[in-house]
């Protein structure tokens, strides 16, 4: 289209001021920080039906809050990584006329599946990718803060299914220099292959699952052998549950999800997740309001090999966002974890805090 900038800029800053009020390893204050740089090119607006491209670059300060502060597993905050800049995406896209596509290149695995629309309100990583997922292999999947190479193709069958396909780097970053960019193909490292498949049995209510599974071999946590079995399924119910009569924005949404590992490989070998936002609270329709759960057990492997001492680690979270203006969002958030990292000598954590989002 004429007019139209060839590449749509913008920058997102998020800011994560925590406190650990009570229990966990100490009590202590931190800022955790991350820059968004992000470039899009839609093909559509330039004589180019169905092609697209995005890259996104990042910086994080590394404030190590939950290893060092609080001592739970799941991750206080979802913005938490090592100090660094790097590419948490740079792909090219193909959409053939909305039945299909294809994308490759540095892809986030968690932007395409084991999404939970829902409870992306949440500073808890738990309700992005669920814990059993993200896990999984010699440095995680290929989601933040170390993507790697990856393809993935969706279908859309009918008038509510759509499926996706994606294979990705086996070990993507660099486990020995964390959050860093590194990208690496090799037999040993082998591949992650990952399949998903949703029913939109309403416009605004999906139910799916997925399959996950690595093709490399991975050392058993308790025993001297390796095993091919590093796989885990996951099931996510999600969507708008009540829509306000008097408001167009107003409305209770809801997920739940589980999913499973392999205890004999990852620690945590199951876990089950959920919550309740409600849209435009009090008439302000910037607004949400929001409370979750997430549930992780440790497998008995893990408890054998003296990774964890307890058996689980729930954390319970409640937050509201307020809207200050289009680029300024504040969100007040208190978060309650039982058992952190599993560990009965470390005492149930109170977490309070906010976050601040400024967009330009």
């Amino acid at each position: 289209m004429a007019g139209e900038p060839l590449v749509d800029l913008s920058a997102i800053n998020t800011t994560d001021l925590l406190t650990n009020v009570r229990g966990g390893l100490e009590r202590q204050s931190r800022i955790l920080g991350k820059l968004d740089l992000t470039a899009t090119f839609v093909g559509d607006n330039h004589d180019r039906p169905g092609l697209s491209a995005f890259v996104d670059l990042q910086a994080t300060n590394g404030a190590n809050f939950s290893a060092s502060v609080v001592g739970d597993a799941q991750v206080i905050s979802n913005i938490e990584a090592p100090a660094g800049t790097r590419v948490l995406d740079a792909w090219v896209a193909k959409d053939f006329g909305g039945e299909g596509g294809v994308r490759a290149g540095i892809v986030d695995l968690n932007s395409e599946f084991d999404v939970q629309a829902t409870g992306a309100l949440f500073l808890n990583a738990s309700h992005g990718i669920g814990p059993d997922f993200s896990q999984a292999g010699n440095n995680g999947p290929s989601i933040f803060p170390a993507p790697g190479l990856g393809v993935i193709g969706w279908l859309i069958t009918g008038d509510h299914w759509q499926v996706k396909a994606g294979i990705f780097e086996g070990t993507p970053g660099d486990p020995d220099h964390p959050g860093r960019t590194s990208l690496t193909l090799s037999s040993d490292e082998g591949a992650l292959l990952v399949f998903e498949a949703r029913n939109h049995i309403s416009p605004n209510f999906t139910i799916g699952g997925g399959v996950w599974h690595f093709t490399a071999a991975f050392d058993a946590l308790d025993v001297t052998a390796q095993s091919h079995a590093n796989t885990g399924i996951y099931a996510i119910a999600d969507g708008l549950l009540y829509s306000a009569p008097e408001s167009g924005h107003a409305g209770l949404s809801g997920w739940i999800r589980a999913g499973f590992a392999n205890g004999d490989i990852d620690p945590i070998d199951a876990t089950l997740g959920g919550g309740l936002v409600y849209s435009a609270p009090f008439g302000r329709d910037t607004d949400q309001v929001g409370f979750a759960v997430s549930y992780a057990h440790f497998g008995r492997p893990a408890r054998r090999a003296g990774i964890v001492d307890g058996k689980s680690e729930t954390s319970l979270e409640a937050t509201y966002s307020f809207g200050i203006d289009e680029h300024l969002i504040v969100q007040p958030d208190i978060q309650y974890v039982i058992s952190p990292g599993a560990d009965p000598s470390v005492g149930n954590a109170l977490v309070t805090g906010s976050r601040i989002v400024a967009t330009w």
